[in-house]
């Protein structure tokens, strides 16, 4: 009889943990995620974009996938990532500018049309975002808490980078810019998860 008993509460404490983790795993699941490509080749620069994955959940994460990003500040390489949180307005209401390159500086500015409206910084309301480079897997992992971009139920953005190229003998600089998809075209929503 004991031994029953003990087999059963062994059974039971199995099921119980079995129906957690599958609830918390389908929470997990549940933010709304929405991979974009972009054409290869777009620019011979490195910081070609090759996809952006977008994350809208208990934080709004944008990933950009380069082609081949570089450390050096020679590289010149920057991104822009226009983020539209209002389906009521016309145009993104912030953009995030930074440079892709070690040591380089970023920040989130408001948006007026498809520029920053001031050099200003946003306020952070109790959040913060940060951006971290991979130059291994050439991704730019930009993350901003929900509070900082006014907690929208959903957000579509626009990515453009560039890049420098360094002359060569008594060539001029040049430089090239990429957008994802059509220039000031935005991805489709992606709804909080």
């Amino acid at each position: 009889m004991n031994s029953r008993n003990t087999t059963f509460r062994r059974l039971a404490v199995a099921a119980a943990v079995s129906t957690l983790s599958t609830t918390v795993l389908a929470g997990a699941a549940s933010a709304e995620t929405r991979v974009f490509k972009d054409e290869r080749g777009d620019i011979a620069h490195g910081a070609d974009i090759h996809r952006v994955r977008v994350v809208n959940d208990r934080q709004v994460r944008i990933n950009v996938v380069h082609r081949d990003l570089r450390r050096s500040y020679e590289s010149g390489s920057s991104i822009a990532v226009f983020i539209d949180t209002d389906r009521k307005r016309r145009g993104p209401e912030f953009v995030f500018l930074g440079g892709t390159f070690e040591g380089s500086d970023y920040a989130l500015l408001r948006a007026k049309g498809w520029k920053r409206a001031s050099d200003r910084q946003v306020p952070l309301h109790g959040g913060s975002y940060i951006m971290n480079l991979d130059y291994a897997k050439d991704v730019a992992r930009i993350r901003f808490d929900r509070a900082v971009l006014g907690n929208p139920k959903a957000v579509r953005v626009e990515v453009k980078t560039g890049g420098e190229h360094v002359p060569q003998g008594e060539e001029p600089a040049t430089t090239e810019k990429d957008w994802l998809g059509q220039p000031r075209d935005f991805t489709r929503w992606v709804k909080r998860g």
